[in-house]
């Protein structure tokens, strides 16, 4: 199966998970650009789209889509994606490294309003939606603090324990 990660980070964990996900699987990456990326403005709405991407959708049997979660919300940079994609990406696999928990993953900032969102729009294209907290990463002493989540990157120091195991069981859903 012929496989693209296309990825948008603001901060730089979705550009590692993005990156780790291409090369387990061995498989061609693309950065999304918008063309305003400015957190602020994107978190109002505000929306240029994004710059024209170099490898075409349609010459992919499956795209692993990698990018944040903001407030609850599919971001700006996805939405253009998926809505500008949507008649030509034939699977789907949306993945994000974010700040809601398991354990809120159904609240107002929950990552799973966002999967519920991305599976509306692209119907039975979405074949696996994924989230890797970034509170897996942060030691127990740190997990509640308010804004801890904000200050911390995924990286290759702190990619280890639970998340690993997240990550495995991930890699093999969609390794075929």
């Amino acid at each position: 199966m012929k496989t693209i990660v296309y990825y948008y980070s603001h901060k730089s964990s979705n550009r590692y998970l993005a990156h780790k996900i291409a090369t387990d699987l061995q498989c061609t990456i693309e950065e999304i650009k918008p063309r305003i990326n400015r957190h602020l403005l994107m978190l109002m709405g505000v929306n240029a789209g994004n710059t024209k991407l170099a490898n075409d959708v349609e010459q992919y049997d499956r795209v692993i889509l990698c990018g944040p979660i903001w407030m609850g919300r599919l971001i700006v940079p996805l939405r253009n994606f998926i809505n500008q994609n949507k008649d030509k990406v034939k699977n789907i696999v949306f993945v994000t490294c974010c700040g809601s928990s398991f354990d809120r993953k159904d609240e107002k900032f929950g990552h799973n309003k966002v999967f519920n969102e991305v599976k509306r729009i692209l119907g039975n294209k979405v074949i696996h939606c994924e989230a890797f907290p970034i509170t897996l990463v942060l030691p127990d002493e740190l997990k509640n603090a308010p804004d801890a989540f904000m200050k911390t990157h995924l990286n290759d120091d702190n990619f280890k324990g639970e998340i690993v195991g997240i990550y495995n069981r991930f890699l093999a859903k969609v390794a075929f």
